[in-house]
């Protein structure tokens, strides 16, 4: 790793929203009350049963986090009630999100059971999903007062008042909008066209933190109070000033690079062999559509050609057999050339 990265050139350049630092803040079975009372934040806002306890069932693990982005859960959690959730940190929104998101909710709900099993042991699942970019009402520049926490709820198409699931939805989303997020703590949001509202207070604390927790005076400038938010602080600092943490960060941002340049290079070869092979099969196709119109179009002209030949020739027969009747009649022949137009040595050779 270079020399110049430091504690001090990390916290430029690792946030609190860091795909390890997540994973190592959240999955840490030392700091489950930690993980819990974002949790609680979260389903606070939206008005949901907060939980007891929880469990971490996706401990971090950094040589495994370093490289396996794409292919593992950030942070899985099951509370004392056996309600499984998945705490995810998204730095862009692609167009497979939601695939993924609904994915990795069936695939918690669908582990609760084995074999012969009974479907009545299942418990809700609950995906948050924390997004650096915003997926709702896409739009150039981020609006103040815009929706940042979004979350579902499964309701009769033909009856949009009423619950679907009599006992609540099986699997739930969470969406939280960081770009959305306001620094104002009475700042309002809007729910829908007529009605805004704060964000709770607990979630105000952790998205504060989380957007800008990396900051050295973070506590001091906006004279933090909350516990949990502190001890988040002293885990951030420990993380930046852990050489092995820090570098495994920038390996982990380094493989996400290099993931993104080796798709971009591949789009650009096949845009190129794509480009290469429609010239190709194009300049192919071109020469037999034109062989195929030059065939037709020799065929019209040859038609012209022959219907006007063939007037020309019947036109020449009817003047010979004119002039053969004439010289029959021992008429001159300067006379039946004028009449014919035939020359006098043309009506001579006529038998």
């Amino acid at each position: 790793m270079k020399e110049e990265w430091t504690t001090e050139y990390a916290r430029a350049h690792i946030c609190p929203t860091s795909d390890l630092f997540v994973r190592y803040l959240f999955s840490s079975p030392k700091k489950e009350h930690l993980t819990m009372s974002f949790i609680n934040a979260v389903l606070e806002d939206a008005a949901k049963p907060i939980v007891a306890s929880v469990e971490i069932l996706s401990p971090f693990q950094l040589s495994r986090s370093i490289c396996e982005k794409e292919s593992i859960m950030d942070v899985k959690v099951k509370d004392s009630s056996g309600r499984m959730y998945d705490v995810e940190i998204q730095t862009s929104t692609p167009a497979a999100f939601w695939s993924r998101m609904t994915f990795y909710n069936n695939s918690m709900y669908n582990e609760q059971i084995g074999a012969s099993e009974k479907y009545e042991s299942l418990q809700p699942t609950t995906v948050i999903a924390l997004l650096k970019d915003h997926l709702y009402e896409k739009k150039e520049k981020v609006r103040k007062g815009d929706k940042l926490h979004h979350y579902s709820l499964v309701v009769h198409e033909d009856s949009r008042n009423d619950d679907f699931y009599p006992n609540g939805d099986p699997e739930k989303f969470h969406i939280l909008e960081l770009d959305r997020f306001d620094f104002n703590e009475d700042a309002l949001y809007n729910v829908d066209g007529n009605r805004k509202r704060k964000l709770g207070e607990k979630l105000y604390h952790w998205l504060r933190f989380l957007q800008d927790g990396a900051r050295s005076d973070f506590m001091k400038e906006y004279t933090e109070t909350e516990l949990a938010i502190k001890e988040a602080k002293q885990e951030y600092e420990k993380f930046i000033a852990d050489q092995e943490l820090r570098d495994a960060q920038l390996r982990h941002e380094m493989w996400l690079h290099d993931q993104a340049q080796a798709k971009y290079e591949a789009e650009v070869i096949g845009r190129e062999e794509g480009y290469q092979t429609g010239h190709k099969n194009g300049l192919q196709d071109g020469l037999k559509e034109g062989r195929q119109q030059g065939l037709q179009q020799g065929i019209q002209e040859g038609i012209q050609e022959g219907i006007q030949q063939g007037i020309q020739q019947g036109i020449q027969q009817e003047k010979s057999e004119i002039a053969k009747n004439m010289k029959s009649l021992g008429m001159e022949i300067t006379a039946i050339a004028k009449v014919t137009g035939l020359s006098v040595e043309e009506i001579n050779e006529l038998q």
